[in-house]
């Protein structure tokens, strides 16, 4: 017994045997793979990481992408908005109704006589001043009578009457800028050409020019009075009418002078030439108010330049005008006093003695030698 005993216990059966070998086997196995699992763990998670970490790039570049994609379109629709911005205002900016005034038009109004000016007197026209009587000369920055025009862009009543305060002016003085201009297309007598004192530069040794245009031909706010100009509105026009004129506080015209409605149709050129005609309704128009602000100016320059002032016409319409106590006295002239006026008459005068006493000489002459042969 104790021999097959030992025989069994030292000789399993084969079922055991091969049992304990496999799970011999396997906890081998489960040894050996423990460490490849781990291992293949440990492999993994880089690459889980690089995975996540690249899916995290895509993701974050995606968004890039898009929040690009959205700035570009942002930057686009913001070029085509200032493009259209840019053309709306381009229509609606005050800067594109106005050019410089060709050379030509303004050489035909320097070019204008003393005599067209003479022709054409008052134009038959009403006197557009009214006296002003109640308070003291207005002058310039520079201590000059002061010519305050009151007006606007889109107003063709303005437009109007800027033809003939040009004219004057340029009597005076010159301007450097001029830029030209139309009236508003939708008001009155549409699209009247003009000139635009916006811009304009003026000299002059006799007087002071402040012009104010409050709008654009579009009708958008362009420029405002200054604190003494809003106090001569307010007490001279206290309507705000336009166009207004104030010529040294001395006269002032409110309202249009003339029918606007003869420059209908016309261009700039085409008014500048018919100014040269003294017979056409333009001039006698334009022309005929010129004369009366022309007149007007001469009393608040007392009479200076004596080469503008002291013309017939002009002085005939002085004479016509009612007359502020403010008003300057005007000096005389050189040309008309008496000290130069004398070595002209008396060298007329020497001159002519020689030519009155030589036919006497000729005549005694031949009224002795007639009575010598009459004797013989």
């Amino acid at each position: 017994m104790s021999s097959s005993t030992s025989r069994k216990q030292a000789n399993p059966p084969v079922s055991q045997a091969r049992s304990q070998g496999h799970m011999s086997h396997s906890s081998t196995n489960s040894l050996s793979k423990r460490p490849q699992t781990e291992s293949r763990l440990r492999g993994t998670a880089p690459r889980q990481t690089q995975r996540a970490g690249r899916r995290r790039g895509v993701s974050v570049w995606r968004a890039y992408r898009w929040w690009l994609v959205g700035l570009t379109l942002v930057v686009i629709g913001a070029i085509v908005g200032l493009f259209l911005l840019l053309g709306h205002q381009s229509t609606a900016n005050p800067t594109s109704s106005r050019s410089a005034t060709d050379p030509q038009v303004l050489n035909d109004l320097a070019l204008i006589s003393d005599s067209q000016f003479s022709k054409v007197g008052t134009g038959n026209l009403s006197s557009p001043l009214r006296v002003i009587a109640d308070r003291p000369m207005l002058r310039g920055p520079t201590g000059k009578p002061e010519f305050f025009y009151w007006g606007a862009e889109f107003c063709p009543y303005c437009a109007a009457e800027r033809w003939p305060v040009v004219v004057a002016l340029s009597r005076f003085g010159s301007f450097s800028k001029l830029p030209e201009t139309t009236s508003s297309d939708t008001d009155a007598y549409p699209n009247t050409a003009t000139f635009t004192f916006h811009g304009s530069v003026y000299q002059s040794n006799y007087l002071d020019f402040a012009p104010v245009e409050l709008e654009d031909r579009e009708g958008h706010p362009l420029e405002g009075p200054t604190v003494e100009e809003q106090q001569i509105i307010g007490s001279l026009n206290p309507d705000g009418s336009i166009p207004f004129l104030d010529i040294a506080n001395l006269y002032l015209v409110r309202g249009q002078s003339y029918d606007p409605g003869i420059l209908t149709g016309l261009s700039q050129r085409d008014i500048a030439l018919q100014l040269t005609d003294p017979s056409t309704p333009v001039a006698k128009n334009i022309l005929g108010v010129a004369n009366y602000l022309t007149a007007a100016i001469c009393v608040a320059t007392a009479d200076q330049p004596a080469s503008v002032c002291n013309t017939s016409y002009i002085q005939f319409i002085q004479r016509q005008l009612p007359r502020s106590p403010y008003a300057p006295t005007p000096t005389p002239t050189p040309s008309a006093s008496l000290p130069s006026a004398l070595p002209t008459t008396a060298l007329g005068l020497i001159m002519l003695l020689p030519t009155v006493r030589r036919p006497q000489r000729d005549v005694r002459r031949h009224t002795s030698q007639y009575q010598a042969r009459k004797k013989c």
